[in-house]
C-alpha cells in the first residue's frame, strides 16, 4: 500500500505558500482522498491532528428564499441564520459571540477549535512562540494599531463602553483596523494558516468563554504571540474585536 501526504502549494509574493483554497490530500493505492476541505490546513503536532481554516471566518447569511449571500463583516449577527466561510481575501467577521461562531461553524459542517487545537496550529511542530517563528517580528501581523479604535471613532472616551457603542459597525471600517484574510503574507504558519496573531480575536470551544490571538489594537496584554488568551467575557459576548475560525476533524 502506498500512502503519503501531498501538500498543495502556490507561489505568493515570490515565496512558496499554500493556496487559499488548497486542500491536503492523501494517496492510497493510487486514489486521492481529501484529508481536509479546500481552504483548510492539516495540523499535526503531538496528540493533535486536525483541519483548521487557513483564514479567519467570514459569514454568509441565508435569504428568505433559502439562498446564501455574503454577509457584512461589520454587522452583529442578531437573529440572522449565518454560516462560516474562510475569509480568504475578505474582511473577516468581527462583532460575533462565541455561541454565534459555534453555530456558524456547525452550519458549515465544521466546529470551533479547542484551545489545544488552536495552540497547535499557532505554534506548529516546532512549538514557536509566534505563528511565523520563535521571535516577534514587527509588522508581520496586524497587531500595532496606534490609539484605541473605539475612542478614535467616537472622538471621546466618555459614555462609549457599552454594547451599543462597542458594536458600532463603523469602528472596524476605520483605516488601519481589520486586514483582509491573507493580506499580511508574513503572518502565517509553516502550514499556511494566516492571522493567528492579531487582526481579530478568535473564539475557541470553551463554554465559559475564551478567545485567543489578540487583535489589531492589542496582541500583548493577555500574553505574547500564540499564548494570548482573554477569559474575561462569557460565550455570549461580542464586540468589534471578536472574530473566529473553524476547525474540522480529519477525514
Amino acid at each position: 500500500m502506498r500512502a503519503w501526504l501531498i501538500a498543495l502549494v502556490a507561489a505568493c509574493g515570490g515565496e512558496s505558500a499554500p493556496a487559499a483554497d488548497a486542500s491536503v490530500a492523501i494517496e492510497v493505492d493510487g486514489e486521492i482522498a481529501s484529508v481536509c476541505e479546500p481552504g483548510m490546513a492539516l495540523v499535526e503536532t503531538g496528540t493533535v491532528r486536525v483541519c483548521i481554516d487557513r483564514h479567519e471566518g467570514a459569514l454568509e447569511e441565508q435569504e428568505p428564499d433559502g439562498t446564501w449571500q455574503d454577509a457584512s463583516p461589520y454587522l452583529t449577527v442578531g437573529t440572522r441564520t449565518v454560516r462560516a466561510v474562510p475569509a480568504a481575501g475578505q474582511v473577516p467577521q468581527g462583532y460575533i459571540s462565541g455561541k454565534q461562531a459555534q453555530a456558524a461553524c456547525a452550519l458549515a459542517g465544521k466546529r470551533l477549535c479547542t484551545s489545544a487545537e488552536w495552540l497547535a496550529a499557532c505554534r506548529g511542530a516546532d512549538d514557536h512562540a509566534f505563528p511565523y517563528g520563535a521571535s516577534y517580528v514587527a509588522g508581520a501581523c496586524n497587531d500595532a494599531y496606534a490609539g484605541h479604535p473605539v475612542v478614535d471613532y467616537f472622538g471621546t472616551s466618555t459614555g462609549i463602553w457599552d454594547p451599543a457603542h462597542m458594536n458600532d459597525p463603523g469602528i472596524n471600517q476605520q483605516p488601519g483596523t481589520v486586514s483582509r484574510g491573507g493580506e499580511r503574507t508574513a503572518c502565517t504558519t509553516a502550514a499556511g494558516v494566516f492571522d493567528l496573531h492579531g487582526n481579530l480575536h478568535e473564539w475557541v470551544a470553551d463554554a465559559a468563554g475564551t478567545f485567543r490571538g489578540g487583535f489589531y489594537a492589542d496582541a500583548r496584554r493577555n500574553g505574547a504571540g500564540c499564548a494570548y488568551a482573554t477569559t474575561a467575557h462569557d460565550f455570549a459576548y461580542h464586540d468589534y474585536s471578536t472574530g473566529f475560525r473553524c476547525c474540522a476533524d480529519v477525514r
